[in-house]
């Protein structure tokens, strides 16, 4: 692995992350304080809209990466026009049917969801922008596959930053101006949209200038060969959005909007880690395309055992200060809400996260081996147990808003523990214990990050009544983590090879 590339990627990332968790991180109180969590909810709410379309688009776009990825690497410059060509309208056509149901769901979201009749335009409008948003992200998807296709995940990442600050500018502008309303959150996420695909064509034009926009280099059959192997990763996307995005809508409906409310504001800690999961794994899966395209399966699991490595600092490392530290900061965060309940709720969510945190790229072997047919079918097999268990619990439980994670928890287990590191390991010839022994050592760590995070709130000399207290603990705890991760995770050599890699860099 190009570690010096890694690394620019990794930082450039992980401060993209930061700008977006900082964004919802601010916002959120102020909204629930001048709006009320019923209207907030709406907005988180909105956002998963984007998630459903995505069932549509994976089938074609999901794939584009690796065959554009494959074609570079095989300097089929003709190829991989086709292929960027053909995604390219083929979105186009994709976007007039998102433009039909969005309308239509606009008009009639009174009759499907539970809204206040009082905030009932304002949540119409704020849907109408989002649509209107997420048909720009549809026709403009493949323009970020450039960056993907040669390892430039920096570039993108200060795309991202830039549209962050756009969209925090727009906010506080039309808040300021004006009285405020949930929709101007639609308002902001339309105008960011349009940046981030002006900024994704000039980077496509920048750094492959080979792309040539031609109607001629569309192809029916290049389509139907993305479409032939996405169509599963459609299926896989459709089993993730109804173990991770229903819980809203499933809230709304049991419970009302003002429960579905305080379930949107445990939403920030695992949105905020999933962000981050989909900055940081795509990292790896240049270089492992790459090891896989030249029959180096020694090197693919070399580049998989490291990146096991890293999301577990980037992940799992968070969840163990945030299981230790949740309700304090739930109290400083939103100190007119029940942080009890917020906190247990959120907890219940991260669980499953533990699991498949140790090994999250391993799902990335049924897209590079193209073996995508039984996961998919095994994604839908779960979901649909999620979906009946968290109907059931709801219906039939004394656990009121806690069955919707309770139910994702137990599926999540399920899953994560048996067919996914089982077939994972059949993909790659090795035996079905080769994951498990990776997910028992991540999680061991994962207690021991938790115990010593444990013993420092026990034993801390520094308050946590307030930020400044909070913020210090924190800072010092994830210090003294990050060196017992680096100690136990990497040896000498890549230890060096980091080390050389900063020092150039910074010309020390």
């Amino acid at each position: 692995m190009d570690l010096r590339r890694f690394l620019v990627n990794l930082l450039s990332n992980c401060m993209s992350a930061l700008t977006g968790v900082g964004l919802t991180f601010f916002l959120t109180p102020y909204i629930v304080d001048t709006l009320g969590k019923e209207a907030y909810g709406f907005y988180p709410l909105s956002s998963n809209f984007i998630m459903y379309a995505g069932i549509v688009t994976t089938a074609l776009n999901s794939m584009s990466s690796r065959f554009i990825t494959i074609s570079l690497e095989k300097k089929d410059l003709k190829q991989v026009n086709v292929y960027f060509n053909s995604v390219l309208f083929g979105n186009l056509l994709v976007s007039f049917f998102f433009i039909v149901i969005g309308g239509l769901f606009c008009y009639f979201a009174q009759h499907i969801l539970d809204i206040p009749v009082n905030i009932e335009l304002d949540v119409k409008l704020l849907f109408a922008f989002v649509f209107l948003g997420l048909v720009i992200n549809v026709s403009s998807s493949i323009f970020s596959v450039s960056a993907f296709a040669l390892n430039r995940f920096d570039k993108l990442a200060m795309i991202n930053i830039v549209m962050n600050v756009i969209r925090l500018l727009i906010i506080i502008l039309l808040f300021y101006i004006f009285t405020p309303r949930i929709y101007f959150l639609g308002v902001a996420s339309f105008f960011s949209s349009l940046y981030f695909m002006y900024a994704n064509y000039r980077l496509t034009k920048n750094i492959m200038p080979e792309i040539i926009f031609s109607f001629n280099n569309f192809s029916l059959a290049a389509i139907s060969t993305l479409i032939g192997a996405g169509i599963w990763n459609s299926v896989l996307a459709l089993s993730n959005v109804i173990n991770t995005q229903l819980d809203l809508i499933l809230a709304n409906r049991f419970f009302g909007a003002s429960e579905m409310g305080v379930l949107s504001l445990t939403k920030m800690v695992p949105i905020a880690l999933q962000m981050l999961l989909g900055i940081i794994v795509p990292l790896f899966l240049p270089e492992l395309l790459k090891a896989y395209a030249n029959n180096d399966l020694k090197k693919m699991k070399a580049n998989l055992d490291f990146s096991f490595k890293a999301i577990f600092i980037v992940l799992l490392l968070p969840i163990a200060v945030f299981f230790v530290f949740g309700q304090e900061f739930f109290k400083l965060w939103l100190p007119h809400e029940d942080s009890e309940q917020l906190y247990l709720l959120s907890v219940i969510t991260l669980i499953p996260f533990i699991i498949h945190g140790t090994i999250e790229t391993i799902h990335h072997v049924f897209v590079i081996t193209n073996k995508l047919r039984l996961a998919s079918f095994w994604g839908i097999f779960i979901s649909i147990l999620s979906i009946i268990s968290v109907i059931l619990l709801c219906k039939f439980s004394k656990l009121g808003l806690y069955a919707i994670p309770t139910a994702a928890l137990l599926t999540g287990i399920i899953s994560h523990l048996t067919f996914t590191p089982l077939y994972a390991a059949r993909c790659l010839g090795e035996s079905p214990g080769y994951f498990y022994n990776r997910i028992g050592k991540g999680f061991g760590s994962f207690l021991i990050l938790m115990l010593i995070a444990y013993l420092w709130k026990y034993f801390a000399i520094i308050s946590l009544d307030s930020w400044q207290g909070f913020i210090l603990n924190l800072s010092i705890l994830t210090v003294i983590l990050l060196v017992v991760c680096v100690v136990v995770f990497f040896d000498k050599s890549i230890m060096n090879k980091i080390y050389m890699e900063v020092k150039g860099k910074l010309n020390i």
